[in-house]
């Protein structure tokens, strides 16, 4: 008897009428370890049908063709061929070329149907001439692929009824089958893991050297007996199993891939289950430290905790910082609910229960100011409250979810004495006595993130006081040369940086204007910023030219020797002439527009950044400004943006571009060069945006030539 036919006798009792056999086996059956798909709701006979021209792209899909993946026409038609493989394949019409040459045929593959699944589809390629070359036409049968060596309802009742679990991988680890007690087990359904990786589905105490194991398999053929493995099941429970891995191999001898046999050990493993909850607490932590690390603010942390925490560890989490600890001394301490209750003050605070910050609040206060960047306040919940004066764990219910009960607890956030607020976890089922410490480790490292958070908002805050402080607090009227400008700080979060600008009415119907950038952040910057500033402002009043002005500017030392680098750019414009002197140092180059629309950049040798201790002369240049020109000065956070490697260049012709016409309002022009400005610029920008027109009436005042003159 050949091969398979010994299977096929006797398959007519199980199968009966339904079970028609065609030349190559019976219809409408599912090979072993082939997913199921989508549900087809068309006859057995359907066909489903595709026609594939010569370049590989679908031209015409079927209903039936949809009914078998679940992909829609709208998705498919005009789409290469390709685009139903489950992995990176051959383009369409390499594949289409082939099939035309072998004359078509019946194949079996594998079709990445529109859910994410994949099926395995037996069906026949026709090769099919059309208007100027010839295309494919594709027709399969709604079974999922044909098998010739058995009952298939026997073996699709033995694999899917099994108590033990069953699976077969391909050789990228992807689960092809799954049956019902293996699915159950790893708490997943049996959609949810097809077509993926074992190593995306399994939450493994080591997955390397689980995927090590498995590859030994399907790259040596290794069969591996009596393996003891414990996973993390996506509700958290871990379960601990044994089981057997073994390579599938073809007729041809050649692995394809490899299938396994678990069986659940239940409790009876507890050091396994001891191992995988101890290493998901370890990675859960990690993930912790590693995100709370990222965060410069407390709304970020707060939502970087959230991110990790769910839905691996509990269903929801949300912090509460307490608005005194944002508006607290850092050197002061805040009473302990002990001591609270000590003072006599406890049945006052019990009636008033403390405000709030929910850190976890889609938006923030609705005010753009780094002073009201935290979500607007209110009363804290009962149990937060509790938690906050006793400085102690909270259990409460917390309703239900998925017609469970859902529990909660609140833990507060201390940090070096402080209550900053409360951490509060939920989700149905509770938690046990290892979820607690788990969590009180959290909490702890959640408050030592805002507390160092706060903090820095604390420090970010001072220098952008003292910084608006040292900048003008208007910029002079000046009829014939009016200014408008705008500061933004860094889109990051970083601390403020030390970007000025400047505009001084000088003698004789002239103007200074100076625009600079010291290197650096914090309170250091803003100092040295306040240092350049005043003392640029000092030189102008003096009648030095702006090459001048630089080169006193480089030469200047604070008594400590410690002032930072930075870029400037000094321009000294005279209302009778039209005459504009310029010079800079290390800035980049100023924009003119002229009232034609015109713009170009005024190049000037630039010079090294003052304060690096080079002894540098600077140069001055000269240039004629038709009388209402805009003059626009700017720092380099309005140009450079690292993230897209966008040039000096491509910068400046962004804010050329911003420029339409020099009669717009200056402020509309302001808004519209922050408009163009690189989106998360991790620098401060100023700019500084000055109409040049002329003065009457006034005699010119006699300046000394620069050495060098454009």
């Amino acid at each position: 008897m050949p091969e398979g036919q010994e299977g096929r006798e006797g398959s007519e009792g199980l199968e009966g009428p339904e079970g028609p056999e065609g030349p190559e086996g019976p219809e409408g059956s599912e090979a072993p370890g082939a997913p199921s798909g989508p549900p087809s709701t068309a006859p057995e006979d359907a066909l489903a049908i595709a026609l594939v021209d010569a370049a590989g792209r679908i031209s015409l899909w079927s209903s039936e063709a949809q009914t078998l993946t679940g992909h829609p026409a709208s998705e498919v038609i005009g789409r290469d061929l390709s685009v139903l493989a489950d992995s990176p394949a051959t383009h369409g019409r390499t594949l289409v070329d082939r099939l035309i040459r072998d004359g078509g045929g019946v194949r079996t593959d594998w079709l990445r149907c529109f859910d994410g699944s994949s099926r395995s589809v037996r069906w026949r390629a026709v090769p099919l001439p059309l208007d100027a070359s010839t295309g494919l036409l594709a027709v399969a049968g709604h079974s999922s692929q044909q098998v010739d060596w058995c009952d298939p309802a026997a073996t699709d009742l033995l694999l899917r009824s099994s108590p033990i679990g069953l699976a077969v991988l391909d050789r990228d680890l992807r689960y092809r089958f799954i049956n019902d007690a293996l699915a159950r087990l790893n708490g997943l359904p049996v959609a949810a893991h097809l077509g993926r990786s074992i190593l995306d589905v399994l939450d493994l105490p080591d997955p390397r050297a689980y995927e090590d194991m498995l590859r030994r398999v399907t790259d040596a053929g290794e069969t591996i007996d009596n393996l003891h493995v414990a996973a993390i099941r996506p509700d958290g429970t871990p379960y601990a199993g044994v089981g057997t891995l073994f390579p599938l191999r073809d007729g041809d001898g050649r692995i394809v891939g490899q299938a396994g046999v678990v069986h659940d050990l239940g409790g009876t493993r507890a050091e396994l289950l001891d191992t995988a909850r101890n290493q998901r607490r370890l990675e859960l932590l990690s993930r912790i430290g590693a995100g709370l690390s990222q965060g410069l603010d407390v709304a970020s942390v707060a939502s970087r905790l959230s991110a990790v925490c769910t839905p691996a560890f509990a269903s929801a989490v949300t912090v509460d910082l307490l608005e005194e600890a944002v508006r607290r001394d850092p050197d002061s301490r805040m009473r302990t609910g002990v001591e609270v209750r000590g003072s006599g003050e406890a049945d006052a605070d019990a009636r008033t229960r403390p405000r709030v910050h929910p850190l976890n609040a889609a938006g923030a206060g609705g005010s753009a100011e780094p002073e009201r960047d935290l979500p607007l306040t209110h009363e804290a919940s009962i149990p937060v409250s509790e938690c906050v004066r006793s400085a102690d764990v909270v259990s409460f219910s917390a309703g239900e979810e998925d017609q469970q009960p859902c529990h909660g607890i609140a833990l507060p956030l201390l940090a070096a004495g402080h209550v900053l607020g409360a951490v509060t976890f939920s989700r149905p089922g509770g938690f046990d006595a290892d979820d607690v410490l788990t969590m009180r480790d959290i909490a702890a490292r959640a408050a030592m993130a805002i507390d160092n958070a706060l903090l820095y908002r604390r420090e970010r805050l001072a220098t952008l006081v003292l910084q608006r402080r040292l900048l003008p607090a208007r910029l002079p009227d000046i009829p014939w040369a009016r200014s408008a400008h705008r500061y933004l700080p860094a889109q990051d979060g970083t601390l403020a940086g030390g970007d000025w600008y400047d505009v001084v009415q000088l003698p004789g119907g002239r103007i200074g204007l100076t625009v600079g950038d010291v290197m650096g952040h914090g309170l250091g910057a803003a100092a040295a910023m306040g240092r350049y500033r005043s003392s640029a402002r000092a030189l102008l009043a003096v009648g030095l030219e702006p090459g001048q002005l630089l080169t006193r500017l480089d030469g200047l030392k604070d008594e400590a020797d410690n002032d930072l680098p930075a870029t400037c750019v000094c321009a000294v414009y005279d209302g009778a002439t039209g005459d504009l002197r310029l010079a800079l140092a290390g800035h980049p180059p100023p924009l003119l527009v002229r009232p034609d629309g015109s713009a170009d950049i005024l190049a000037v040798d630039p010079g090294p950044p003052l304060g690096m201790g080079l002894d540098q002369v600077y140069e001055s240049a000269r240039y004629a400004v038709p009388s209402g020109s805009l003059l626009v000065l700017y720092t380099d956070g309005m140009i450079e943006d690292p993230s897209t490697f966008l040039d000096l260049d491509q910068g400046i012709a962004m804010l050329r571009r911003a420029v339409h016409n020099t009669e717009t309002p200056l402020d509309e022009i302001c808004d519209a060069l922050i408009a163009v400005r690189p989106a998360d610029s991790a620098d401060d920008a100023t700019v500084l945006v000055t109409r040049l027109t002329r003065l009457t009436g006034v005699r010119p005042t006699p300046v000394t030539e620069p050495g060098a003159v454009a």
